[in-house]
């Protein structure tokens, strides 16, 4: 009846010490051992039936705290639990080793696939999202065909002076037709693009057909979004022609633009072509851009990129803000424009409109 049990079958769970089979180990403790055949006895003093005893034993068995007399038959005879723990827990132990060292050999040559993983999902990633326009001509043609595409909006920044005469003029037909399709279009310049003839002929044609514009005094990269949906901006790596592009799709890139022009739309002076009074709307903003540049000691080169104009423009007018001032020289000059309250950014009138918020950007079709 108490065979000993396979010590090879791990498969099943060890059984658990309970009170019974706690109370029969100790009587064997007290007694030496506990007779087994045919059966265990009740043990009246613990309150302990035949059955439960032969419960007790079984359990005991498992757990290796009895054994088989070799001495005498049918007796079962306590072992120490430090040796019956060896016994018992010790296959179980190295059985949960083995699988543990198994499981970690598979999780490592999985994870060793990790950077294929990762380098294929970046190469998918940015196949879908960007794509290179490797000249102006290619640009081009994108642009005609997302203006096409184009349903509800377009915006475009465009930093830097007047746009020159001949990529306007090739704007201005893709332009109109979209307006013409109810699409809005709106541009965000920097104030020195007031002063392009070209810009403003532009600009006054485009604004009588429902397209807006407006003026800031400095602006980030070139770019231009349809639909909020894709976007141009660009190519600086390995083009020297500065005429390439990349096309964007990836939609956390474009939602990021949209912002950046949101939030330049929203305070920039609105821009409707030829007029006397068009600069001296923005001469406010840009001296105090212009003043605020140089107390932080910025160089002409820099200056000049910045606001738009040449550098010899840039020159033109930091000397007249020095002389203005009556510095000496440049570093005085930027101390006393910060004495003078001319780098704070104070409220400037951008004229009628301009407070306005619109409910959301989009550009015109020139090449970003």
């Amino acid at each position: 009846m108490f065979a000993q049990t396979n010590r090879g079958h791990l498969s099943r769970s060890l059984p658990r010490l309970d009170p019974d089979a706690v109370a029969v180990f100790s009587h064997a403790l007290a007694e030496g051992g506990i007779t087994c055949h045919p059966r265990p006895a009740a043990l009246p003093a613990l309150a302990l039936d035949a059955d439960r005893v032969a419960r007790a034993c079984t359990t005991l068995l498992e757990l290796r705290l009895l054994r088989e007399d070799p001495a005498a038959e049918g007796e079962l005879i306590p072992v120490s639990p430090q040796i019956a723990a060896a016994q018992a827990v010790g296959p179980h132990e190295a059985e949960l080793a083995r699988a543990a060292a198994h499981a970690r050999s598979v999780r490592d040559e999985l994870h060793s696939l990790m950077p294929r993983y990762t380098a294929a999902l970046r190469a998918r990633t940015h196949r879908d999202a960007v794509e290179p326009l490797p000249d102006l001509a290619a640009v081009s043609a994108m642009l005609s065909e997302e203006s096409a595409r184009c349903r509800e909006e377009a915006f475009t920044v465009q930093p830097g002076g007047g746009r020159p005469e001949h990529r306007l003029r090739d704007a201005v037909e893709r332009d109109l037709a979209m307006l013409a399709r109810g699409i809005r279009l709106r541009t965000l310049y920097q104030h020195t693009a007031r002063s392009s003839l070209s810009t403003q002929g532009y600009v006054e044609t485009l604004t009588a057909a429902g397209a807006e514009y407006r003026t800031v005094s400095e602006l980030p990269d070139r770019a231009v979004v349809f639909d909020r949906s894709v976007a141009f901006l660009p190519r600086r790596s390995g083009d020297c022609s500065g005429e390439s592009a990349v096309l964007v799709r990836d939609p956390d890139v474009v939602a990021y633009l949209c912002r950046v022009f949101d939030q330049h739309w929203s305070g920039a002076t609105p821009f409707h072509g030829p007029s006397e009074a068009a600069y001296k709307e923005v001469g406010q903003s840009l001296r105090r851009t212009l003043a605020s540049l140089l107390a932080e000691g910025t160089k002409d080169e820099v200056i000049a990129r910045r606001l738009g104009v040449s550098l010899r423009t840039c020159r033109r007018h930091i000397a007249d803000l020095l002389e203005e001032l009556g510095a000496e020289s440049r570093f005085q000059g930027g101390t006393l424009a910060e004495r003078a309250g001319l780098t704070s950014q104070g409220p400037v009138d951008r004229g009628p409109g301009a407070g306005e918020r619109p409910a959301e950007p989009g550009p015109h079709g020139e090449a970003p």
